[in-house]
Formats: structure tokens, sequence, C-alpha cells
């Protein structure tokens, strides 16, 4: 008997974006992928695994699925040109906002779940390099690879196939769920509160913006900003005290450019028209 083409698969299918049965059967496939394939690419290519398991592990099953189900790419992924003026300035000061805000969660969360000084130091050695070339490898493969496959995948199929049942806050705060229990392990616990935080501001951008471009380049000025503190002389010293308390001065300055932000991203549904990224 032959294999079901992609044709007899699409008989299958209800609507133009993942259903969330779809969406679940499908994390459980990435999951599975991720832990049976995830050390062995990094095993065989060191730090080039790294990078070979978002981009084989996590874009390319999410860009198979629209493929393969043939669901619409545009409304699954959102692929919209991000917009310019206010709402794109609102989005950047929501996360810079945001970022301070996780910053003073994972201090509060610190109270909770000892912070594993030994993985966080062991972190902030690999992103330390005094060497540009170095620094220039380490963005494409912390910052820019993760950026793309990690937005297409949790604010791609995850975001929209939730949508459908759950509504929109339904669908931010699950995507945020689930992308936080993706960066869990062992020894990183401590990561889901403000991981879960990060994912539910992306998914706010996305769907306020209806673009996923401008949740890649958040989640890319979010990771690389990181690294660049690592790199920079003046700025190192932060990135290694990894006890250190946040300056309580700065608290204000977040929610401050948290508020702000928000109300210039509620510009965005102004003059935007119909919605690509998702139905209504």
């Amino acid at each position: 008997m032959s294999s079901p083409s992609p044709t007899d698969l699409r008989r299958h299918v209800e609507g133009d974006t993942p259903t969330p049965r779809v969406t679940l059967l499908f994390l459980l496939g990435v999951a599975f992928l991720y832990l049976l394939g995830g050390l062995p690419l990094q095993l065989l290519f060191g730090e080039v695994g790294i990078g070979l398991m978002q981009i084989g592990l996590l874009l390319l099953p999410a860009l198979l699925l629209v493929k393969v189900l043939g669901y619409d790419p545009v409304k699954t992924f959102s692929l919209r040109p991000p917009p310019r003026g206010a709402p794109l300035r609102g989005a950047i000061l929501l996360m810079a906002g945001g970022v301070i805000l996780a910053w003073f969660l994972a201090w509060a969360q610190s109270f909770v779940i000892p912070v594993p000084v030994e993985v966080l130091e062991a972190l902030a050695a690999f992103l330390t390099t005094d060497d540009p070339l170095r620094f220039l490898w380490l963005l494409l493969l912390v910052a820019a690879i993760p950026a793309v496959a990690e937005e297409f995948l949790f604010r791609g199929v995850v975001l929209s196939g939730l949508r459908s049942r759950l509504g929109t806050a339904g669908a931010v705060v699950g995507s945020a769920l689930v992308f936080g229990i993706f960066h869990l392990s062992p020894q990183t616990a401590f990561r889901f509160l403000p991981t879960f935080w990060l994912g539910i501001l992306l998914a706010w951008v996305v769907v306020e913006t209806r673009s996923i471009w401008v949740g890649v380049l958040l989640h890319f000025l979010n990771n690389g900003t990181i690294l660049l503190i690592s790199f920079l002389p003046a700025t190192r010293d932060v990135a290694s005290q990894v006890e250190q308390d946040p300056p309580f001065l700065l608290l204000p300055v977040g929610v401050a450019l948290f508020v702000t932000g928000a109300i210039l991203l509620r510009s965005a549904r102004g003059g935007a028209g119909e919605d690509p990224g998702f139905s209504s």
C-alpha cells in the first residue's frame, strides 16, 4: 500500500491553521525528536550541533507541518511585514521594559528556587569572549538562529494552533507556558518564570503587530543584548555577578517602558486592516 499523499492528509485537516489537537500531537513529536536527537547532535558536531538542533528539530518540523498538511503559511506564521512607526517602537519599548521586569521576577523567584550558581557561571563563561569573530559566531548561534527557529515554532504553529480553541489571551498564555517548559531542565528550573514571562511578551507582540518578524527581531535583540553584555569589558562584570540583586531604581524605569510600549503597541490595530496572522 502506498503512503498517503499530502492531498490525502489535507482531507483530514480543518481550517487554514493547525487545530489544538494537531498542535498537541506536533509538540509531542517535536519534544521526542529534541530529546532523542539533541544530545547526539551536540556530541557529534559540538557547538555547531546547537544550531543544527534549532534548525533541524524545531524550525524544519514547523515548516514541514504547514507544507505537508497544507495549512496557510501566512496565517499560521503571521507572515505580515513588520509595521513601522509607533507600533514597532511600542513593541521595542514593551520588550525593553519587560526584560527589566523579568530580571525582578527571576530575583523574586530566587527566594523559592535556589539560583544554580555553577550553571549560570558556566553559561557566562561560554558567552564571554574577547574575539570579535567568536562574538559574531555566538551571535549567530545563540541569537539569530534561535530567534527564527523558536519564533516560527512557538509564536507560529503553537500560537495559531491554540487560538482557535483558547482565544487570543488563552493562546498567548498557553504558547508562553509551552515556551517556558521547553527551556526547563533539572539544572535550570529557575528559568521557567522569566522565560514564561518573555514568552507572553513575544506572543503579545506578534498578536498585536500581526507579524512574526517583530517577534524574531525582539527575540534576537534580547539574546544578542545578553551576549553583548558578556562581550564588552565595561559590562562584563554584570554578567559574571549571577547572585547580584537587581538595582531597584530600575523597577520604575521598567514599568514606565512597559506601559509606554503597551500604549504604543495598541495603535498597531488602528489602520492595520485585516489580520493575516489569525482568523477572527
